[in-house]
């Protein structure tokens, strides 16, 4: 008996010995991630707050099939509608502490969560004149800038830039042609400063609420409209409870894409070169998805029997001119010098 309990022991230790030979063969042995050189698939997980078929969901989907495509080492999995990040701060705090590898998050949810004040800028209600200007804005100087600090406070990388659409209003009580229209009216808004008061400079009650209850307090009458993008306004079917629309077209969502440095230094150069020109191709697919989701939007709204006010440039000046002292109210939350260097870059480009 103790022979045979002594030649299982040894047979036991044996086998022990090879598992172990064989699980450090396998191991890269400095803990990155590295997929090309561990043999293994990269799983890179992204998450966003809308549905599966809203264009920003439509952009990630672009994105993991272009990259897929391009390697046989990565898969992408995508946490939609809430699942994961149910707002934007909670979607760059996700990528801060790994559970998820890469995704876009506002200017403001970047601001708040990685103390950028630089991305405030872009709370500041018509300060761009096109789309078109923009992009070259964000491709030069202070895209530069952005990418730097990023990097220089925080574990993440910024590879670039999108927009989610020009914001609107929608409310339920009237139409809406002018500032004075908006008095009194509770209006959804982000937590950021620069929506709230600019909201507030057009006369409306700014109320903070979770992006992922605004349809239910449109429905309950909670709040009375929401101010968001065009395209999120159609795409998640907030007019089907509120029948009154206003292009006012007074900021330009900026999402930026920000990926995991971790990830994105342990990758294989090959790997690396994919993914940067998949994330080229990103960029120019969601500019595509966006201005197809703007036109949709407003034939949309119209085909739904929602009152759609487009506004002229003369009423385009009234609300410009209405909120021309929220940089200035907000300086402290933008910075001088940042708001300086844009101004002197934008006059650089008229």
């Amino acid at each position: 008996m103790k022979k045979n309990l002594k030649k299982i022991v040894f047979s036991l230790m044996a086998l022990s010995l090879i598992f172990l030979a064989a699980c450090s063969s396998d191991s890269t042995g400095d803990g990155d991630t590295n997929a090309s050189s561990s043999g293994d698939k990269l799983t890179i997980k992204m998450a966003n707050q809308v549905d599966a078929n809203n264009f920003l969901n439509l952009g990630y989907e672009h994105f993991k099939k272009t990259i897929e495509e391009k390697t046989d080492n990565v898969a992408v999995e995508i946490y939609n509608g809430g699942t994961l990040a149910t707002s934007d701060e909670s979607v760059v705090d996700l990528l801060k502490n790994g559970t998820i590898q890469l995704s876009t998050s506002s200017a403001y949810g970047i601001a708040n969560s990685l103390d950028i004040k630089a991305f405030n800028l872009f709370d500041v209600p018509f300060l761009f004149d096109s789309r078109d200007q923009y992009y070259e804005f964000l491709n030069g100087e202070y895209g530069d800038l952005l990418k730097k600090e990023v990097a220089d406070k925080s574990n993440l990388y910024l590879l670039g830039f999108i927009d989610l659409g020009y914001y609107s209003l929608l409310n339920g009580k009237k139409l809406v042609e002018d500032p004075s229209d908006l008095s009194g009216l509770k209006i959804r808004s982000s937590a950021a400063d620069l929506h709230l008061s600019a909201l507030k400079a057009m006369q409306a009650n700014p109320t903070p609420m979770a992006y992922s209850e605004v349809f239910t307090g449109l429905q309950q009458g909670t709040i009375d409209g929401v101010s968001t993008t065009t395209p999120l306004i159609y795409g998640d079917r907030f007019y089907e409870v509120n029948k009154y629309f206003t292009a006012t077209n007074h900021v330009l969502l900026l999402h930026g894409i920000l990926v995991d440095k971790k990830l994105y230094d342990g990758l294989d150069e090959e790997t690396k070169t994919a993914l940067d020109e998949t994330i080229d191709s990103y960029v120019e697919e969601a500019k595509n998805l966006v201005t197809d989701a703007e036109s949709k939007a407003i034939q949309g709204f119209k085909d739904a029997g929602v009152e759609v006010v487009e506004l002229s440039d003369e009423q385009r000046e009234i609300f410009k001119e209405a909120t021309n002292k929220v940089a200035e109210e907000n300086m402290d939350a933008i910075g001088q010098e940042n708001y300086d260097l844009a101004i002197k870059l934008l006059s650089e480009m008229k």
